[in-house]
């Protein structure tokens, strides 16, 4: 499937500079029925460019069905760890959800429907993508990070110097680094979103996606469990991939955005039940289903966290 980039500038009251951005947007979809939404924020340094580099993989994984076409924003946001920091006028979760989606519904053929709206990223992306989400879930429907550069622990004293080799690549100070500021590490941290905002994230059905390789050089996946066992422990659905013998870089990085994506998509466009598997098999598990109901209402009258998705441990 062919493809076009754009590249745009938009200003915004919610940060100090004009914020450049691209758009990929599969050709021949522009007059048709409006494409599902998904930001695609980047890691530390990225910029614009990035999306464009990854347009071949786009169109391959349209081409063979793997992911739905879909159009694709990304702003260039350099080392921002898209951080909202009202005091020194930078908000980019404001930005990202009051702006810049009404900017890309505004301008393009793309749905208006929060369900077909996510929000992915990569590394500080992730990162990125899981705060906004979680403090906006009323605005997106689907969130994915890949390597989220989420630190384990929901207060700076939790957080050992394993768990800071990333500050080593810059970021914003009063975040990153030896002067930041505690209470505005927890008020961008998505552990700490997620806790305050889980009756609302599970209210509106959020779809949760983190992945993240065991074998990662900056220690990525500490966070990425630590923020699974918080959402588990907060009976939140979400999906969680820890990958074996993947790193923060290198030969599993396109194999697992083709996973990321390619879920994303599921997760967006709701296909229809796998006629493959027969009316008859899911008229059994529902009559399965039903038959367990008395049992699990008597289960809960005993222990009450039967009634969660998730098990207390």
């Amino acid at each position: 499937m062919q493809s076009r980039v754009e590249f745009h500038d938009l200003n915004s009251i919610n940060l100090p500079d004009t914020v450049p951005y691209a758009v990929l947007l599969p050709d021949g979809r522009g007059d048709s029925e409006p494409l599902p939404l998904c930001l695609m924020l980047m890691g530390g340094g990225g910029s614009r460019q990035n999306l464009a580099d990854c347009q071949h993989l786009f169109e391959r994984w349209w081409d063979n069905g793997s992911v739905p076409p879909m159009l694709l924003a990304t702003p260039s946001a350099g080392m921002s760890y898209y951080i909202e920091d009202p005091a020194e006028g930078v908000r980019w979760e404001s930005f990202l959800a009051d702006e810049f989606v009404p900017h890309l519904r505004a301008q393009y053929n793309v749905t208006r429907e929060r369900a077909d709206t996510a929000i992915t990223g990569i590394s500080m992306g992730g990162y990125g993508a899981l705060k906004t989400a979680f403090s906006r879930p009323e605005v997106f429907g689907v969130v994915a990070a890949m390597q989220p550069m989420v630190e384990p622990g929901f207060h700076d004293r939790e957080i050992g110097e394993r768990n800071r080799l990333h500050h080593l690549s810059g970021g914003p100070p009063r975040l990153i680094g030896p002067g930041r500021d505690r209470h505005l590490f927890e008020l961008n941290n998505p552990a700490s979103i997620a806790r305050a905002n889980a009756i609302r994230i599970r209210d509106t059905g959020l779809a949760i996606y983190i992945e993240a390789g065991d074998d990662d050089f900056v220690n990525a996946h500490d966070g990425a469990e630590f923020l699974h066992r918080v959402l588990w422990d907060l009976d939140l659905s979400h999906e969680y991939r820890l990958t074996r013998g993947a790193d923060h870089g290198g030969p599993t990085m396109h194999p697992r955005m083709l996973a990321m994506y390619g879920w994303t998509g599921s997760a967006m466009t709701a296909p229809a039940p796998d006629e493959s598997t027969g009316p008859t098999s899911r008229e059994f598990l529902r009559a399965i289903r039903a038959q367990l109901i008395p049992l699990r209402d008597k289960a809960t009258e005993l222990d009450g966290t039967t009634s969660r998705r998730f098990g207390v441990f």
